[in-house]
């Protein structure tokens, strides 16, 4: 199943890169989710991710065409866009990001209403949002693209060309570190 999925995605960006529009299309509606995931962790700021995202299938757009192996769509689409979130980031300033209310009320609309009143859950979406921008990147890209639910951890790694087991340790250390920030136990330390 897996290599059937691999070569049929191989062989929508060898279509793509010959400029079939619809195989282009295709593999980035497949990819839509990590890839936003991905731009998250980096600019950390709801409001700018549809403006990397736009700027990332402008570059996919006008570079697929030189993609060699096309069987490593997936990690050379995430070079693309991680180079692109942090261009958009240093060309925007780095500037401490603002904490998104209505993204945090939005992310908790519906999901464990029946265990928490929604203004509990609010605000811990709140926190866990405000705890995860305060994350290093390497910690905050692992932990974005492993709940976006879709991905395995092989997937994770190479997506930023790590190893599974760097992927499963930053990925603990991540959940680790937001707990101490939500619960006020510690503050946020590369390890």
């Amino acid at each position: 199943m897996k290599s059937k999925r691999r070569q049929n995605e191989s062989a929508l960006v060898c279509a793509a890169g010959r400029g079939d529009k619809q195989a282009l299309r295709t593999l980035l509606v497949r990819n839509w989710d990590w890839l936003r995931a991905l731009v998250y962790g980096v600019v950390c700021d709801a409001a700018d991710v549809d403006d990397v995202l736009q700027d990332i299938c402008v570059r996919v757009i006008g570079k697929i065409g030189t993609l060699r192996e096309p069987e490593r769509f997936r990690p050379w689409l995430a070079v693309v866009a991680r180079n692109q979130a942090l261009q958009y980031r240093r060309d925007k300033g780095h500037r401490p990001a603002r904490l998104d209310e209505e993204l945090a009320e939005r992310q908790c609309d519906g999901r464990g209403a029946h265990f928490v009143d929604s203004m509990e859950q609010a605000e811990q979406c709140r926190l866990i949002l405000e705890a995860l921008r305060g994350l290093p990147a390497k910690y905050r890209e692992v932990f974005v693209l492993g709940y976006t639910g879709d991905l395995t951890y092989a997937q994770i790694g190479e997506i930023l060309d790590v190893p599974v087991t760097t992927v499963q340790i930053r990925l603990v250390r991540a959940r680790r570190m937001i707990y101490d920030l939500v619960t006020g136990k510690d503050k946020v330390k590369e390890r």
